[in-house]
């Protein structure tokens, strides 16, 4: 459903972007986000506006590259700073707006978990980022000793919205495996311990399909049932 390439992505974006060194991680993951959220869309119109958010993402990180590249600025001078925040403020609606379309998918699909994970997530997120946004405007001008507890604060409260984030999208990614089709078998290596690893995730895959299964076939009906028809049942 693309859940699984949008992990990928997400992952080398803001993994990466905690780090202290710079492998341009950034701007591959937008493009592999760009990729899960276009299939993402086709299923639900609200991943059309995380796209939108991302490409914000692609495009002051891809400036950004260009200045680290070329010493045009660094990251502590006014320059560097403003693209700092311009990049937090683009990371923040996007987990806003993909929050909000994981929500919006759980809610059809009736799945309280999800729902429960996506709220959580959205407040998090919003909270983590409005923190690391006014730690890096007002650290010139707060004592040393605030801005060192600060800023550990900022890179703990920015590594639990990783994690959190990722979990939110590992869980969509079990629970919202299409109801056509398998889950096709694992390919064989030669490695004993991969070929583990790919077996206990395909079985949990599998039993997540067939638990799941009956949930989504009446999700799908009830999404492609006329209009005229649920504002009967509605009135019922």
């Amino acid at each position: 459903m693309g859940f699984g390439i949008l992990f990928f992505g997400y992952f080398l974006v803001y993994a990466f972007s905690i780090l202290p060194w710079y492998f341009y991680a950034d701007i591959v993951g937008c493009l592999v986000m760009t990729w899960a959220l276009s299939i993402l869309s086709s299923h639900k119109r609200a991943f059309r506006r995380v796209a939108y958010a991302n490409a914000a993402v692609a495009v002051i990180s891809l400036v950004r590259a260009v200045g680290r590249t070329f010493s045009l600025w660094v990251d502590g001078d006014a320059v560097g700073v403003a693209f700092t925040l311009a990049w937090a403020a683009a990371a923040l609606v996007f987990h806003f707006f993909l929050t909000g379309a994981v929500h919006g998918l759980a809610e059809e699909a009736e799945d309280r978990k999800i729902i429960s994970r996506a709220s959580f997530n959205r407040s998090f997120s919003a909270t983590a980022y409005l923190f690391f946004i006014a730690h890096t405007s007002l650290k010139r001008v707060l004592p040393a000793e605030v801005t060192s507890i600060t800023e550990k604060l900022a890179l703990l409260l920015l590594i639990a919205c990783l994690l959190t984030t990722s979990l939110l999208i590992y869980s969509s990614f079990v629970s919202f495996i299409p109801v056509t089709g398998e889950i096709p078998e694992p390919k064989k290596s030669r490695f004993a311990l991969v070929n583990k690893i790919r077996q206990k995730t395909y079985e949990r895959r599998k039993r997540a399909l067939d638990e799941n299964r009956e949930m989504y076939e009446d999700y799908l009906s009830r999404k492609n049932e006329p209009a005229h028809a649920k504002k009967t049942k509605k009135k019922k």
